[in-house]
């Protein structure tokens, strides 16, 4: 269990949980309300015969949606399965889908902070989150991902609103991602509205970071499990 207030940064904790992460538009004459109830019954199915938990966030624009995808181990067949989650086939099977894959990949949590009180990150139905995506130059991603982890010890209590904040190093080695939980959609645009507030661009632009993205979403539909009994339903991350 992550100690409240605490960075997770044991590899034992990280390299061991997989996480895929795909991003999607709607399909040709489809809108995104299609696109996510399409997202919803594939994630409802593919989660009972797989050993996964899945979240959907739609974007607040509304102009895509996104599948967090935790694999909790088991055989070594699981990672390479059929269901090939990181290319997102699963969710695009068929001559016509209701969703066009934007962006996909695997993951592994690098480093993580809860607020004081919060024994762990959880994603649940109904929650206000931010996506956050660092692209970074050839052989940059070590020194990126510690920048990350050296932004949460020192900014992460400064952040008003913020509940918990991870970052997932992608296993290509050239992406990073950062997934807040905030109190509610004024705290998590902040940086949207007020983007020189935010510490650590200065940090990344030196150190090379490319396209740094910033959504706020909403979780429409989460896997329903409870990490225990005073916890709402939802999945830890």
């Amino acid at each position: 269990m992550i100690a409240p207030g605490e960075p997770c940064t044991s590899p034992s904790n990280s390299q061991n949980v997989k996480i895929s992460f795909g991003m999607f538009r709607p399909g040709d004459g489809c809108d995104i309300n299609d696109a996510v109830t399409h997202m919803t019954k594939v994630a409802a199915a593919i989660e009972k015969s797989s050993n996964i938990n899945v979240a959907i966030l739609k974007c607040l624009d509304d102009s895509w949606a996104a599948v967090f995808i935790v694999w909790k181990g088991g055989s070594q067949n699981a990672e390479n399965s059929a269901l090939n989650l990181p290319e997102a086939a699963v969710f695009t099977k068929g001559l016509k889908s209701a969703v066009r894959t934007i962006d996909s990949g695997w993951f592994q949590r690098s480093s993580q902070q809860t607020s004081q009180g919060i024994p762990f990150a959880q994603l649940s139905s109904g929650d206000i989150v931010s996506i956050r995506r660092l692209y970074c130059s050839s052989n940059r991603q070590d020194d990126l991902s510690y920048s990350c982890l050296a932004i949460l010890r020192s900014y992460f209590n400064r952040l008003k609103g913020i509940l918990s904040y991870s970052f997932y190093d992608s296993l290509d080695g050239k992406q990073v991602i950062g997934l807040g939980v905030w109190d509610g959609i004024e705290s998590a645009s902040a940086m949207v509205k007020y983007p020189h507030t935010n510490p650590a661009l200065p940090y990344w632009k030196e150190i090379g970071a490319k396209k740094l993205k910033y959504h706020v979403c909403q979780v429409v539909y989460v896997t329903s499990t409870t990490s225990n009994q005073n916890s709402r339903p939802g999945i830890r991350i």
